[in-house]
């Protein structure tokens, strides 16, 4: 079982190479090219710090290695976004992400949340409606700004 803890300064290397690579090994099967290029650029070390600092980033952790992390911002009065949720390549598929989404939906924002809402790619999509996630747009349908939405309401 993986161990999730908050973000600490020193892990903005790692999870740059972790996010990139599965934005790389992974996403770049099912997004847009624009989007995998504008997201590989974000993804810095300098950025991934700035993130962590202004958001709840956590950190997943399997024999003091780093396999996964997700962030939780807050985008709205009682409303949240989960960014930034990445698993290395060779962690999924072996229950990790719902360890980690677990966790990051108990985070005190998500739970005081009457919206939680990410932007999905192809591939997880199954994922996240098992969770009870739903597309604002239709099923599986992209918004006017090309990405799959998900979102999971609460009270009304």
């Amino acid at each position: 079982m993986a161990e999730i803890r908050r973000y600490l300064p020193g892990d903005e290397t790692t999870l740059s190479i972790l996010l990139r690579r599965t934005l790389l090994e992974v996403n770049a099967l099912s997004c847009p090219k624009e989007e995998i290029d504008w997201l590989y650029d974000r993804y810095t070390p300098e950025t991934v710090a700035q993130i962590a600092a202004e958001n709840h980033t956590y950190v997943m952790t399997e024999k003091n290695a780093i396999v996964g992390t997700g962030t939780v911002t807050m985008t709205g009065e009682r409303e949240c976004e989960i960014i930034a949720a990445f698993l290395l390549p060779e962690a999924i598929g072996r229950g990790l992400g719902t360890q980690l989404f677990d966790a990051l939906e108990a985070d005190e924002w998500c739970r005081e949340a009457d919206r939680v809402w990410l932007t999905s790619s192809v591939n997880a999509l199954d994922f996240y409606e098992k969770r009870g996630y739903v597309n604002p747009n239709g099923y599986r349908a992209r918004g006017d700004d090309g990405l799959l939405t998900m979102e999971k309401r609460k009270n009304g």
